[in-house]
């Protein structure tokens, strides 16, 4: 071997070396999920979030058996908003009917609220997980083969190209599949839990959102600059990891992610982008399964609805302002807007407490 070709190996080699920390990094970052032990105080217009995913499904009882596969707990009989018009309006949907149910997981704070939506024409909405629009629910649990069985005898969609569980750097194994109304969800065992997970109890011992946009660097200027989450790490380069790619269901293209995070809850909410790889914008009302819905609690209702609309996206609640929700002896100001590639964000208003 010439001189010049060891030493265009040995660049090779670094160039590789260099690839493979860049990635070490963004996977640790995106699937260890050490939420951190003191949340970050609110610094801008976000303060907080509530259920952390709410899928739009046409069938709920097949969602809530698909989500107890993986070990979300649901109690008690699924809500409707029959005599809730307040909040078929926050959804911008007055002759619609709403059923709904929540399943936690013991020790996690949030967890998945599943709306299923009727007495409306529906769209169904099926994305790739490289479309704007795809959001991803990433699951982190004790027992993944156990989680994956029960999903097989259900006749889940699985995403990973494998079709099973693959391991991933050293983080951990994951797999991606699909609930019945097309959402993608990326199950996690870490190679070892944090203590706070190793204490936790079921199967699911965190959860975090990944979401799909047109360009990370618009989105993190609304999610970041204008609406205040923080920054948990900045805006990687593209890289093509192809273990990640099998995971995702491509085989090829190149990604990157930024790392944000909600005041106050610790909720990681990441944002992705691709090229190299067809995508396709695929739009949807609230109302078509496969929508997805996150809620985030807000200092001022009217200011964020206004960043949505700076940003290209649309407030949809019915007469086009926040609504009054009954709460209990309370009520929510709450509204629903679009943001521009296409999740749908509940806004809750939460002022500050005045100091006494």
């Amino acid at each position: 071997m010439t001189a010049q070709a060891a030493r265009c190996v040995y660049e090779e080699e670094i160039q590789v070396k260099k690839l493979t920390l860049i990635l070490t990094m963004i996977l640790a970052a995106e699937l260890a999920h050490a939420q951190s032990a003191a949340a970050p105080a609110p610094t801008g217009l976000v303060v907080g979030s509530g259920n952390y995913f709410s899928p739009i499904v046409a069938d709920l009882e097949k969602a809530i058996a698909f989500y107890g596969a993986i070990g979300f707990q649901f109690q008690g009989e699924p809500s409707t908003a029959d005599t809730n018009p307040q909040l078929r309006a926050m959804f911008g949907l007055p002759d619609a009917r709403l059923r709904y149910q929540i399943g936690r997981a013991p020790s996690i704070a949030g967890g998945v609220e599943i709306i299923e939506v009727s007495k409306v024409k529906l769209e169904p909405v099926s994305r790739n997980v490289q479309d704007p629009g795809a959001v991803t629910l990433v699951a982190t649990v004790r027992d993944l083969d156990g989680a994956f069985a029960r999903l097989k005898q259900l006749g889940v969609p699985v995403v990973t190209r494998s079709g099973a569980p693959i391991k991933v750097g050293t983080v951990g194994r994951m797999v991606v599949v699909q609930d019945p109304a097309g959402h993608f969800i990326e199950i996690v065992q870490p190679e070892k839990l944090t203590e706070t997970q190793a204490a936790a109890t079921g199967n699911v011992v965190g959860v975090r959102v990944r979401f799909t946009v047109r360009d990370a660097e618009s989105a993190l200027k609304l999610y970041r600059d204008a609406l205040g989450l923080h920054e948990l790490a900045p805006l990687g380069q593209y890289s093509g990891d192809a273990a990640v790619l099998d995971a995702l269901g491509l085989g090829g293209g190149q990604y990157r992610v930024g790392q944000l995070e909600v005041p106050t809850s610790g909720l990681q909410f990441t944002l992705i982008d691709f090229k190299g790889v067809e995508r396709k914008t695929k739009l949807a009302a609230i109302k078509d399964p496969g929508s997805t819905r996150i809620q985030l609690r807000v200092a001022d209702i009217d200011a964020a609805v206004a960043v949505f609309g700076k940003a290209g996206g649309a407030f949809i609640s019915t007469g086009g302002k926040p609504v009054d929700l009954p709460a209990g002896a309370n009520t929510l100001k709450v509204g629903i807007a679009r943001d521009p590639d296409n999740l749908f964000v509940v806004l809750i208003h939460t002022p500050p407490t005045a100091p006494r």
